[in-house]
């Protein structure tokens, strides 16, 4: 199941490309700017390359000057159709912001989707995988077939819950794929041919059978993991929430092939939700606030020299620290420096550490930070 650790890792690499994208997105709206001043090849008039070169190279200052410091900041007699194009083509980079944050956002979301989906998914290759051997074996006019008798075969077969789901989101297997992954991954397995082989399968064997088909095929398979790459973008991490959640499953179901375990992604899943999308948009909407509690307190580093991941850690970690009651701080530092060990710079922990103790406690003293119920549990 995801816990609030793995959500937090979704709303950074969320907020991390959403960054990126207004970065990109800043540089090509500066370039669309300078470019106005670019050589009209289908003009008959001498141009003065020289000069306009020096128009373009003014226009990308102007447009940083706004940027930073607003229409006030610009050099005397910069010359009206610069200050022009830089302020339009800056607005037109500030519009694209809020499409970027609902993008991000809904990819975010469609990510944590992505893992429901492949739950099922995964779940589902064990009944094709089945009923392609019942197919062939049939064919062959072979009656022995331990597979169709496999209690978690039948258990997730006969379960109304888990048909529902797999008809709601529309789960299929490519037939010519699941044929390909049996002759070169499967049936090349020791521990295949020797179930295959039983004259009678215990539910013991049925359990290790499917236990061995998830842990050294499904889950260990290079190719197979190129392939659920391909459709889920963090398939890297989430493949070990899915294990999890796929094998507590598979053991949820006894030797009568009984209802299954269908697992949730969390315990709490519209609460942790919440916490999520509100963590996003907080991380977003207050950067420059964020920014300056870090640059006040980062007195030896200049905003721009922090490491952007370090940056989207702190304003995450700042954001959850005041926002969210029922958090406690010290749950919140220790979070977001295991985030930090994990996913920036090796002096990022130390950094990371520091500032966030010290802004901690500035914080409770202004009085923006209010615990409550379980946010308290640190505090006494």
């Amino acid at each position: 199941m995801l816990n609030r650790r793995s959500l937090r890792i979704k709303g950074m690499q969320a907020i991390f490309a959403y960054h990126t994208a207004k970065q990109a997105d800043y540089n090509i709206c500066r370039q669309k700017a300078q470019n106005q001043f670019l050589p009209d090849l289908n003009s008959m008039e001498v141009q003065d390359k020289e000069a306009l070169s020096k128009m373009r190279e003014l226009t990308g200052k102007t447009y940083d000057q706004i940027h930073l410091g607003g229409v006030d900041s610009i050099e005397p007699d910069t010359a009206p159709e610069i200050i022009k194009e830089a302020r339009h083509f800056l607005k037109e980079w500030e519009n694209k912001l809020p499409e970027n944050k609902l993008h991000f956002k809904k990819r975010m979301l469609s990510d944590l989707n992505a893992i429901s989906d492949d739950y099922i998914k995964i779940l589902t290759f064990m009944l094709e995988i089945e009923e392609l051997i019942e197919g062939q074996k049939r064919k062959k006019g072979i009656e022995h077939n331990n597979f169709a008798k496999n209690a978690i075969i039948v258990g997730l077969k006969k379960s109304e819950a888990f048909q529902n789901e797999r008809a709601r989101k529309n789960i299929t297997w490519d037939t010519d794929r699941i044929k390909t992954w049996h002759k070169e991954y499967l049936k090349t397995q020791e521990f295949y041919e020797e179930y295959d082989n039983m004259a009678q399968a215990k539910y013991e064997d049925d359990l290790e059978f499917i236990l061995q088909l998830y842990k050294t095929i499904v889950f260990k398979n290079e190719i197979i993991d190129e392939y659920f790459e391909s459709s889920d973008i963090g398939w890297t991490e989430n493949k070990t929430i899915l294990k999890s959640m796929v094998l507590k499953t598979i053991k949820s179901i006894d030797e009568s092939g009984s209802e299954p375990l269908l697992m949730e992604l969390s315990k709490n899943w519209d609460e942790d939700l919440d916490f999520l999308k509100e963590l996003f948009d907080m991380a977003i909407d207050d950067e420059e606030e964020l920014e300056e509690m870090i640059k006040e307190k980062s007195k030896n580093w200049e905003i721009e020299r922090v490491a952007i991941t370090d940056r989207i850690i702190l304003e995450m970690a700042i954001s959850e620290m005041t926002h969210f009651p029922s958090i406690p701080v010290k749950v919140t530092i220790n979070e977001y420096i295991e985030l930090s060990k994990q996913y920036s710079t090796p002096k990022s922990k130390q950094f990371v550490n520091g500032l966030l103790d010290v802004l901690s406690v500035d914080l409770q003293k202004q009085g923006r930070i209010k615990k409550s119920g379980r946010g308290l549990l640190d505090n006494k």
